[in-house]
């Protein structure tokens, strides 16, 4: 299996906390790092999707200081929200939801949940 660049997008993160829905993996604490170099506010940069993994780099940064990195493993669920133009994509782990708002959010949303479906079977095969 290439592990290569599948979807690459432009576009804006807003992280939020969800209480009491289970137990924190790795992507939540990078979540949680997240909030906290960020805020609650809406981040913009680039979204890259790759067989494994959804890497997120902000616009404003230097040597990697405030980058996302979740595996698809950590992914509970994959939303398509509402809108005319820009709709967005919910990344739902655990503990947080983080929405992506960008243009051909629901091709984009499409992909994410069938890689993140594949990992999740092939961990549960192991």
């Amino acid at each position: 299996m290439s592990y290569g660049v599948v979807a690459s997008k432009t576009g804006h993160l807003l992280v939020e906390t969800l209480t009491g829905l289970g137990d924190a993996s790795r992507g939540d604490d990078a979540l949680d790092r997240f909030q906290v170099a960020w805020g609650s506010t809406w981040v913009p940069g680039r979204l890259t999707l790759t067989a494994l993994h959804l890497t997120f780099i902000p616009n404003r940064v230097g040597r990697g200081a405030g980058m996302l990195t979740l595996d698809l493993a950590d992914l509970a669920g994959v939303t398509l929200g509402a809108g005319h133009v820009q709709r967005t994509v919910g990344l739902r782990t655990a503990r947080h939801v983080g929405r992506f708002r960008c243009l051909g959010a629901p091709a984009l949303a499409e992909q994410v949940a069938q890689l993140a479906d594949s990992v999740r079977q092939r961990v549960r095969r192991t």
